[in-house]
């Protein structure tokens, strides 16, 4: 992993660290999935929901503002609970163990807290885009 050059960076912050940990456990799990359509299927779509829960913090925190950092948490949030419900799914067709999915449930559920608190923090800031000073030039 890429060292970050300053303070302020995506990856110091602990909702981009608990959602990485978070897809690289069902990244393993997915890994011991049994080789059939439809494992292979369901794999993909939950590998999708839970990868984009990291990808939308990072891509937030690098937009230029209050709203579209909020906005691509709330993106966040929905794959979170999407991975949930793919969870689900997978406990019903017996594909994972009921112990797995408690302790990856109670991971999603610790985390959505965590970015509902973020969001709300957010919600009083300006929410004004962020952008240099415009200049004139001489045509």
């Amino acid at each position: 992993m890429a060292e970050a050059s300053n303070a302020r960076h995506f990856r110091n912050l602990i909702h981009w660290q608990k959602g990485q940990s978070l897809a690289s456990e069902v990244f393993a799990f997915v890994r011991r999935l049994p080789r059939e359509r439809a494992y292979d299927v369901l794999g993909t779509q939950i590998l999708r929901s839970v990868g984009s829960v990291p990808a939308n913090i990072a891509e937030g925190y690098g937009r230029f503002s209050p709203a579209a950092y909020r906005n691509h948490l709330s993106i966040a949030s929905g794959s979170l609970f999407e991975t949930q419900s793919w969870l689900d799914l997978l406990l019903r067709e017996n594909a994972i163990g009921v112990d797995l999915v408690r302790r990856l449930d109670g991971e999603c559920e610790a985390l959505a807290r965590i970015l509902t608190a973020r969001m709300r923090s957010l919600d009083g800031q300006n929410q004004r885009a962020i952008h240099e000073e415009g200049h004139e030039y001489e045509a």
